[in-house]
């Protein structure tokens, strides 16, 4: 019971930190709320942050090729960030206090959703495929996906801004893939499978 009231308090105090600021102030609304389909050359990834655990820390994503990272955006609490990548296998990262990770193999013309959910073990985030097949405890239908999509907010980076963070923060995001990207490759088959995006989940 100590050991868990001590991780509290500290996720606690770190949130006060980093709560102020941070990279979502490198975000601004969209323009245009609504999630546009695919293009036909391109995959789409919609991330949706939900659950106002950890709402103070700053979540921010990832994709990783060969061993370089691309900054797709930070999103806070009630947020959503619209992506698209060439089709093919994957690596996503999303970063708070702890780094955690999710694969993926896209198809073109396909829009994927994930949901960005709070790690209390870590104070990360995972990001985790939501099914189109029912087969996952997140999945297109439920009730609440409907409401995830239409109740967060669709932001976008502000470049300038976003490149200028990024290459200030670059350093210290990569150190945390390297460690915990080995501490994903532990995982047991079944573990990595729920963090993989199928191509049969695009919509």
């Amino acid at each position: 019971m100590g050991n868990i009231l001590k991780k509290i308090a500290v996720l606690i105090a770190f949130s006060i930190l980093v709560g102020c600021g941070g990279s979502s102030a490198l975000m601004k609304p969209s323009a245009n709320q609504s999630i546009t389909p695919a293009s036909a050359k391109k995959a789409k990834i919609v991330f949706m942050r939900t659950s106002f655990v950890a709402g103070a820390i700053n979540a921010e994503l990832f994709e990783i090729a060969k061993g370089k990272m691309k900054f797709i955006g930070s999103i806070p609490y009630g947020s959503k960030v619209s992506y698209e990548t060439t089709p093919g296998k994957k690596v996503f990262m999303a970063h708070g206090l702890a780094a955690d990770f999710m694969t993926a193999d896209v198809r073109a013309g396909k829009t994927y959703y994930v949901i960005v959910r709070p790690n209390w073990g870590t104070g990360g985030f995972a990001p985790t495929p939501i099914r189109t097949d029912g087969t996952s405890e997140y999945h297109t239908g439920i009730p609440e996906f409907k409401e995830w999509v239409s109740g967060t907010e669709l932001m976008e980076p502000i470049p300038a801004d976003a490149k200028k963070w990024f290459a200030k923060e670059q350093k210290n995001v990569l150190e945390a893939y390297k460690e915990y990207w080995k501490r994903f490759q532990t995982k047991n088959p079944n573990e990595k499978a729920q963090r993989h995006l199928n191509p049969q989940d695009g919509m």
